[in-house]
């Protein structure tokens, strides 16, 4: 069985309501065994602490009791497990680490019990990922993350895209980060993708109703189009709620016009720092069967959201893309000296490490020195933390 299998049949076979529950407490001690390792905390050490120094600490600290919770065979573990190695390596891709090395599991894991899962858990996942000799499909690797390194080095306009599973809690992590940069000064224009008044809304909307058929790789073309017809707004930071350029066509087109979409990221105006949500596909299923409206097309069976999860995962050797887990409770949990935060903390503590906030201030003319830029943050953060985060958390 192949790796795409393996994960797709993983992941299927825990779709059931009542694993719900289970599946999310097995992702928080998998988060209490890795810490940081898997999603920096805002501004904790992660940024300057190799990968693999920083999750034996971690490991360090994990009591026995922790991993006692953990049966491995169970396929509600398997499955967290592979969630945990596709973050692993969105985090490791991120850091511009060497893609094409082999992630030593059995180094990082040694001192658990889940050593040879969390091996075999690799295995899969990097067989899902299509890299090879340095290729992603078609598309050189190497020069798409040379192309955007010199993007951001050129000054181009840089903007933040939050995307996932309908139904994944975007909206909510959305509305806290725009809070967060209204504390910051920071000019933001949220953007709904597809656009609801766009020129193209009427075609759309029908389609995702189900009410106009349009060949799938024809939707997608529309869906670019739409999001193609954006300039950037000066002094505008852009927060999008899904864009078709940085994942989303990839993910819901046909995998024929896959090129055509990765292509699409050389001719956009402005750079993507894309923030990819995850959440248990039965998850985002109940809650899409909760909505008064009828289910979009992409989001009518769960077998379906299943299939978006992989290619989401398949996204993460790319620049500018980063993995955020959202299952685990919204609340703190201690566990030694570290802390397993919220999805908002993670989400906007992986946004404080992409530089896109401290380089906006920057063009902005509010700072002159990157690392004044960072201190004004992180003191904002601090003070955003205390008065206003726990808003978000209930």
């Amino acid at each position: 069985m192949s790796g795409v299998e393996q994960f797709r049949q993983t992941i299927i076979d825990t779709c059931r309501p009542e694993m719900l529950d289970q599946y999310r407490q097995t992702q928080r001690t998998i988060q209490k065994a890795v810490g940081a390792f898997i999603e920096p905390s805002p501004f904790g050490q992660a940024d300057s602490t190799s990968g693999l120094g920083l999750a034996l600490t971690q490991l360090q600290e994990v009591p026995t009791a922790i991993q006692d919770k953990l049966n491995l065979d169970d396929p509600i573990t398997k499955a967290a497990m592979l969630i945990g190695a596709v973050s692993l390596r969105a985090w490791i891709y991120k850091k511009g680490i060497d893609g094409q090395e082999k992630i030593n599991y059995e180094e990082v894991w040694h001192q658990t019990k889940l050593r040879s899962l969390a091996a075999r858990c690799d295995e899969i996942v990097g067989e899902i990922i299509p890299e090879t000799h340095r290729g992603f499909i078609k598309v050189d690797i190497d020069k798409m993350r040379e192309d955007f390194r010199n993007k951001i080095n050129s000054g181009m306009p840089e903007h933040i895209v939050v995307t996932g599973l309908n139904a994944v809690g975007k909206s909510k992590i959305i509305t806290a980060f725009e809070a967060f940069l209204k504390t910051c000064d920071v000019t933001t224009k949220v953007i709904k993708m597809p656009r609801p008044d766009g020129p193209l809304s009427t075609v759309i909307q029908s389609c995702l109703r189900g009410e106009l058929k349009l060949n799938k790789n024809a939707l997608q073309m529309v869906f670019l189009a739409d999001a193609l017809d954006l300039d950037p707004e000066p002094d505008t930071l852009f927060v999008f709620d899904r864009n078709s350029i940085a994942a989303d066509s990839f993910v819901y087109g046909s995998p024929e016009i896959a090129d055509t979409v990765l292509s699409t990221r050389g001719i956009e105006p402005e750079i993507y720092q894309t923030f990819i949500l995850d959440q248990h596909p039965m998850a985002c299923a109940q809650k899409v069967s909760e909505r008064e409206r009828a289910p979009r097309i992409f989001e009518d069976h769960v077998e379906k959201m299943v299939e978006q999860l992989i290619r989401f995962a398949r996204l993460t050797v790319l620049p500018g893309i980063h993995w955020i887990n959202n299952d685990i409770p919204r609340q703190k949990d201690r566990v030694g000296k570290g802390v397993v935060p919220t999805a908002i903390e993670r989400f906007i503590g992986s946004v404080f490490f992409s530089g896109t906030l401290q380089r906006f201030l920057l063009k902005s003319r509010k700072f002159t020195n990157y690392n004044d830029a960072s201190n004004f943050i992180y003191l904002k953060w601090l003070d955003f933390e205390e008065k206003q985060l726990g808003n978000f958390l209930k």
